[in-house]
């Protein structure tokens, strides 16, 4: 039985999503609890990486049982054995043919920074920037829309065959009482775009760049020149489409 799950995760105390050795991810406490709940040793398959410190209210797993054991008692099992920064919200039973990451179709990230007055109780979940003109980086954003090559956007360690084309279907900025909401909505993204974008948007609100610097950006396909990786800590991923 193939299993679909949806959670959600405070990335303060993780090194990212993906295992890497003996350090704390979220894909090895998943499988810790997969291998306390049911005695087996259990192939994870996320929707995507995260990056250390980056927040999820929208992961999305899937992984194989050969039992068939009811939906609502799969996520009880395994919320029993998840630390308390990690929950399962959903699972439920999919085909076999459904990957939880090549079987999706938009992702959602948000990022979220505190513009009214520094606060050490949300520090970790979103960064504090003052003197910024919202009005300039609501404007500038508007130039990710539609299909482009973000190799400017992304690391600067990325294989060099990797697909760098991506569509960005909504960018959208809210303000929320003093702190301010960034939505992305694409068919994915790469490791760093939306944190070098970001970087580069405060920089714009700052006054440092005009909004053409999205476009030489892209056009040069130099992440050196798109300059700030922004904190990871304000940066989730929000929802997966499939």
């Amino acid at each position: 039985m193939r299993y679909k799950c949806i959670l959600a995760y405070d990335g303060t105390s993780y090194y990212g999503f993906q295992i890497q050795e003996d350090l704390p991810t979220i894909e090895l406490e998943l499988k810790k609890a997969l291998k306390n709940a049911f005695g087996l040793d259990i192939k994870v398959y996320g929707s995507g990486r995260t990056d250390k410190g980056v927040h999820a209210k929208g992961q999305v797993i899937h992984f194989d049982l050969e039992s068939k054991i009811p939906a609502e008692g799969v996520k009880r099992a395994l919320n029993s054995f998840l630390p308390k920064d990690i929950y399962i919200s959903s699972v439920e039973v999919v085909n076999e043919e459904f990957h939880a990451r090549f079987s999706a179709k938009l992702k959602e990230y948000r990022y979220y920074i505190n513009v009214k007055e520094y606060d050490p109780l949300t520090i970790n979940y979103m960064p504090f920037y003052n003197y910024l003109d919202l009005s300039l980086m609501e404007d500038a954003m508007k130039l990710f829309l539609g299909t482009h090559d973000f190799k400017g956007f992304a690391s600067a360690s990325i294989d060099e065959r990797k697909d760098t084309v991506k569509t960005i279907f909504q960018a959208d900025m809210n303000i929320l009482d003093g702190k301010v909401e960034f939505i992305f909505v694409g068919t994915a993204f790469l490791k760093y775009q939306i944190r070098r974008m970001m970087g580069l948007l405060i920089d714009i609100g700052r006054g440092y760049y005009k909004k053409d610097k999205i476009l030489e950006v892209l056009e040069k396909k130099d992440p050196s020149i798109s300059h700030r990786v922004i904190e990871p800590t304000g940066l989730y991923l929000y929802k997966v489409t499939y």
